[in-house]
């Protein structure tokens, strides 16, 4: 048996080609997630806290503290990144905020998504609330599983301050 080595040559160079951009993005998308949790973990050592509980969503990661009770994000940006953090010990509660609009499309009405936060509510009336931009169609162009994401993290949060 006979091999053909220039074909061979030319077979593996093609299956090189059509697999190094995947194995280019993902090696970006470890490091990229690799910085978030890095500043995430900074932001909660920085408030003597440790992350106990954490997920990534597109371009930022949420993270929680369970025990001192704080709340941690950081959104990802070239310039000028997103870090926010919540002491729970002033929050009497967190909900979804979804700002949308309505859009004629021929002969049906359809629901577009503009803006997704996690709001959250003090205990003292006084205070302004806070909210996280998980987010925003003038900057993310479509949704990547941002509703489905902050629901779960309401409950999360809104379990964890029960347990005050």
């Amino acid at each position: 048996m006979n091999i053909d080595w220039g074909t061979a040559t030319v077979g593996l160079v093609v299956v090189l080609v059509c697999i190094s951009p995947i194995v280019i993005m993902h090696y970006y998308r470890e490091r990229k997630v690799k910085k978030m949790l890095q500043a995430l973990r900074e932001m909660a050592q920085q408030q003597n806290c440790n992350i106990s509980q954490h997920e990534f969503c597109g371009d930022f990661v949420l993270g929680m503290d369970e025990v001192k009770k704080f709340v941690f994000f950081h959104k990802y940006r070239k310039e000028n990144p997103i870090s926010q953090y919540i002491d729970l010990a002033d929050i009497q509660t967190c909900k979804v905020v979804k700002q949308s609009r309505s859009v004629k499309m021929e002969q049906e009405t359809v629901s577009m998504t503009d803006r997704v936060e996690l709001n959250f509510i003090p205990v003292n009336k006084g205070q302004e609330e806070q909210s996280f931009i998980l987010f925003d169609e003038a900057i993310n162009k479509q949704l990547s599983g941002e509703l489905q994401f902050s629901e779960k993290w309401v409950q999360i949060i809104n379990k964890c301050l029960k347990k005050k």
